[in-house]
């Protein structure tokens, strides 16, 4: 006896075959789209001293409420960098400077008689230095060295922006400047212009003080 297929059967089976396949198919597709989790990033741990340090505010420039004025510093201290101090500097400097808002300065170190070994004067200066790195963007300074081991002083030329002592205006400025003498200088009298000669380029008589060694703050 030959076997009968239910054709109505066999149909039902097949849509059914392929409504399942479709359906795992689109379930495998729908997995496969599915994006990874993100993963966040833990915050990289700070310190004691680095997390201080983070939430320690920024430090302004004392002078920044100053009148910029003509004169450009920096311009000033590239060419005193880079060219001849007589021919180029000293010429720039006079035909730029903006005497309504930058002041010269003479100081003279008060404690002669304490200065001892050329070296240690040399420490000094760089010391205070350090000190006035915030000022370095608003001023430029000639500090010499005049004498020999136990018998020495130490005078400056400085120019800054603005007319008065800006020492006081940030804590870290005042550690030395009181131990010097300041005097504010004419820009028009030539002995102002005779100082900033010898003290920019570190030749002249120095009033009769034997040059040693100088220090440029720029």
């Amino acid at each position: 006896m030959i076997a009968q297929f239910d054709v109505v059967k066999v149909e039902r089976a097949v849509v059914a075959g392929k409504k399942k396949g479709g359906k795992d198919k689109q379930e495998k597709q729908e997995k496969k789209e599915k994006p990874a989790k993100e993963t966040k990033e833990e915050p990289e741990e700070l310190d004691a001293a680095e997390e201080a340090l983070a939430q320690e505010p920024k430090a302004s420039d004392p002078l920044a409420a100053l009148p910029k004025g003509t004169f450009v510093m920096d311009a000033f201290k590239r060419v005193y960098s880079n060219e001849d101090t007589l021919t180029k500097a000293l010429p720039f400097f006079w035909e730029n400077f903006d005497p309504e808002n930058y002041s010269i300065w003479y100081a003279e170190y008060k404690y002669p008689q304490e200065l001892a070994a050329a070296f240690m004067s040399c420490n000094l200066i760089n010391g205070m230095f350090q000190r006035l790195e915030k000022l370095n963007k608003n001023a430029f300074a000639s500090v010499c060295l005049f004498g020999t081991d136990n018998n020495s002083t130490i005078s400056a030329i400085w120019v800054w922006r603005g007319h008065e002592l800006v020492f006081p205006l940030s804590p870290d400025w005042t550690i030395d400047y009181e131990s010097y003498e300041w005097k504010k200088l004419d820009p028009n009298d030539e002995k102002t212009k005779k100082l900033v000669k010898e003290y920019f380029s570190w030749e002249g008589d120095f009033d009769g003080k034997k040059f040693n060694q100088g220090k440029i703050f720029k």
